[in-house]
């Protein structure tokens, strides 16, 4: 009984990991998006 415990223990730190790593990706793909966003139309007011 406890290898099983263990076993599932390990999953779900494992599977909640990975979960807060994919938001966390997203969050900061979404952010870097809006610097680049940010950026470009900084560079289009510099061109003019």
């Amino acid at each position: 009984m406890d290898i099983y415990q263990t076993v599932l223990v390990a999953a779900a730190t494992g599977f909640c990991s990975a979960f807060g790593t994919g938001i966390a990706m997203k969050t900061d793909i979404a952010w870097i998006k809006k610097i680049i966003e940010s950026h470009d139309s900084r560079l289009s007011k510099l061109e003019k």
